[in-house]
């Protein structure tokens, strides 16, 4: 009785022991970002100005160039992993990327999931209609059908608008279209994004913002030592100029 309780003591402080050097021998998201080089990033290239496909091919936008100067402090470069924006969020819980930028709206449903960088930009989200269209607030989209891309901010300002008929394709590009084509009678986006849209067809903004929102970097959780990284290089890049220069690049 004495040998097996003996014995039983003995395998479970190896396995104590094992798990315990499992711990201290684990790398942290930022020492195998670091021994490799390269940080991988979720991002939906289809929200402009943020990150788009460029005329060459190129991936371009504020988020990008941002990311860049971010990851140059950190003697990083970027391995972008292009997926539809839904999908980020379940990719960096899995670890299948180190971390997504893609203009992700700190949300309390988000914080749930993921852990937020510092924010990096201020937004709301916007009504965005057709030039002839008499629609000028959110009371006026009753009974009207809103094009919001799946998985945004703006998908819960939409769901929020009673009497209204939700669309919520995979990207803006296509909301946009259908804005365009009347198949839809609004959008909500993004300012900066509805700004940009604004700018390239015939659409204007409608009424009032319908939220404030901040932009943010996000990991898995408990990755606190890749948030503290990328939150000093972020800062650096702002002390630098590089953060302004850029804001004035993207015209936001």
């Amino acid at each position: 009785m004495k040998f097996n309780q003996l014995r039983i003591v003995v395998v479970l402080a190896l396995t104590l022991l094992l798990g315990l050097s499992a711990v201290a021998n684990a790398e942290t998201t930022l020492e195998k970002v670091k021994k490799a080089g390269v940080i991988t990033v979720g991002n939906s290239p289809d929200y402009p100005p943020f990150e788009s496909i460029g005329d060459n091919g190129e991936r371009v936008g504020f988020d990008v160039d941002l990311l860049k100067a971010i990851a140059a402090k950190l003697d990083l470069k970027i391995q972008w992993v292009t997926m539809d924006f839904a999908a980020i969020v379940t990719a960096v819980q899995s670890g299948q990327v180190d971390m997504g930028m893609s203009g992700f709206s700190i949300s309390p449903e988000r914080a749930e999931q993921v852990d937020f960088s510092a924010p990096y930009f201020v937004s709301g989200q916007v009504i965005v209609v057709q030039s002839e269209s008499a629609i000028d607030s959110a009371e006026a989209l009753k009974g009207k059908k809103i094009a919001v891309q799946l998985g945004t901010t703006g998908e819960q300002q939409a769901d929020k608008i009673e009497g209204a008929e939700v669309v919520k394709p995979e990207s803006y590009n296509i909301a946009f279209m259908m804005l365009n084509n009347k198949a839809a009678d609004a959008v909500i986006a993004d300012i900066s994004v509805a700004d940009e849209f604004v700018k390239r067809g015939m659409f204007k903004r409608a009424g009032e913002p319908l939220s404030y929102e901040e932009f943010a970097m996000i990991s898995r959780k408990g990755n606190e030592d890749l948030l503290g990284a990328l939150n000093k290089a972020l800062e650096e890049v702002k002390q630098d100029g590089t953060y302004a220069d850029l804001v004035k690049k993207w015209n936001l």
